[in-house]
């Protein structure tokens, strides 16, 4: 394999910003009250204080892991030589559950985690479709 600095002038940056946004507005809604986020801070053990507000870290640091995820998703889809939706939704699953989600259990079993599991799954789970939702953005893209 012949990986070449270059091939970061290959791929497309537009895709890479739209796969970026549909992958963090996903994750993000993903964890909100209204969908598994009640969930998530109980398997934390978190407890919103009343009048709790996030600050900017809660969205800015998800964006730049997103916008990075989704430049590695760029690269693997050049060097794959994904030729068609499959290939890139194989490359979407591979990367999503085989890196993302088995990355996410094994971090949510730190000692302070009141239910890893719970946290794992919900987490896990939205990296994983995250990850195969911009996998299929930025191929469609490009």
């Amino acid at each position: 394999m012949n990986f070449q600095i270059d091939i970061f002038s290959d791929i497309s940056w537009l895709a890479v910003f739209v796969g970026t946004v549909v992958y963090c507005v996903f994750c993000g809604m993903w964890h909100r009250p209204f969908a598994f986020g009640k969930k998530w801070e109980e398997a934390m053990g978190f407890q919103r204080p009343e009048h709790w507000k996030e600050t900017n870290i809660y969205y800015v640091v998800p964006l730049i892991s997103c916008f990075v995820t989704s430049v590695g998703i760029a690269v693997l889809l050049k060097l794959t030589s994904a030729n068609s939706i499959a290939d890139a939704f194989v490359l979407g699953i591979l990367s999503g559950i085989g890196f993302a989600m088995a990355v996410v259990f094994t971090v949510s079993v730190v000692p302070i985690m009141k239910k890893p599991l719970l946290f794992a799954a919900i987490t896990g789970t939205a990296q994983a479709l995250g990850i195969i939702l911009a996998t299929l953005t930025i191929y469609g893209l490009t």
